[in-house]
């Protein structure tokens, strides 16, 4: 049986890693802190804090928060590129969302230890992410996704192949330009709908059905779980905005680089930089709670 190291087990990586484990892959799971192994090391699952405790693994899965992170993972005093064996190198997959320039200069160092590497970005959240329902962006070989397909399909539902290196990232980014800006957008005119005495049910029905349709009306129960996780507490709201801005920060580089204006989304990233945490927790949390007309 192949064994894959996943690191990064956050918000959306650990339901991620929980569905390799519970599908019987053998998995080690990393990452630097201690909290995010507990409930691994509880079910006997290997850890390790360190990245290079994945380098003898066949497949190896990144999945942390940001440009820098991912750099650090690979290229680090304990990076997984340090110890990995040329004559026997993992198959890697860098889903984490970053700027395509971050992957494409990783390409070269992965090379040098003969490491095939892809950029599979995901989009759904941790709800869907613990059902193994993401949607999953892949650049890179034809060959190399093929591969490593069947460990992704116990975590995606819907697997696209969208070119070479760095065009898995490129869609992502682009996906969220309007996934997030909706998501912002469909809070406030939620709660406007809220305080107006609407029923969630309903509306939604009809905004299935309408131009208003988005990932938020399919399922009202559904979408009331998003914003559930997102207010849990004060922590989470952060992590849920921090990469909510991050990610639509790396669409404005991205367009920048292009030679694009992107008006529109600039007000909409400035918007979201100007609301206060408190401010996005509490309108989330009310949403969260909202199951009939007040």
């Amino acid at each position: 049986m192949r064994t894959v190291g996943f690191i990064g087990v956050g918000n959306i990586g650990n339901p991620m890693a929980m569905c390799l484990v519970k599908a019987g892959i053998g998995v080690i799971v990393c990452d630097k802190r201690r909290s995010a192994l507990q409930g691994f090391e509880a079910m006997e699952v290997p850890t390790t804090a360190k990245p290079s405790g994945c380098s003898g693994c066949d497949i190896v899965i990144v999945m942390v928060a940001d440009d820098g992170q991912v750099e650090e993972v690979l290229l680090g005093a304990d990076g997984l590129l340090n110890s990995v064996d040329p004559e026997h190198p993992p198959l890697l997959a860098i889903m984490s969302t970053v700027m395509p320039d971050t992957i494409k200069n990783l390409s070269s160092p992965c090379e040098q230890k003969n490491v095939r590497l892809i950029d599979a970005p995901v989009s759904g959240g941790p709800i869907v992410a613990a059902e193994g329902k993401l949607a999953i962006m892949v650049g890179g070989e034809e060959q190399d996704l093929n591969e490593m397909r069947p460990v992704l399909e116990v975590m995606g539902a819907t697997i696209y192949h969208a070119g070479p290196l760095g065009n898995g990232t490129i869609t992502k980014l682009v996906n969220n330009i309007l996934g997030i800006s909706a998501f912002f957008v469909a809070s406030e005119a939620f709660d406007l709908a809220r305080q107006l005495g609407m029923d969630p049910h309903a509306l939604c029905a009809i905004f299935e059905n309408s131009t208003a349709r988005n990932f938020l009306t399919r399922d009202w129960e559904s979408g009331r779980k998003i914003f559930a996780s997102f207010s849990e507490n004060l922590d989470a709201c952060k992590v849920a905005v921090n990469l909510s801005r991050k990610d639509l920060h790396h669409a404005l580089n991205l367009s920048a680089k292009a030679g694009i204006r992107s008006t529109f989304l600039e007000n909409i990233v400035q918007g979201i930089n100007h609301m206060s945490y408190e401010e996005i927790n509490e309108k989330w949390k009310s949403l969260a709670t909202w199951d009939k007309a007040v």
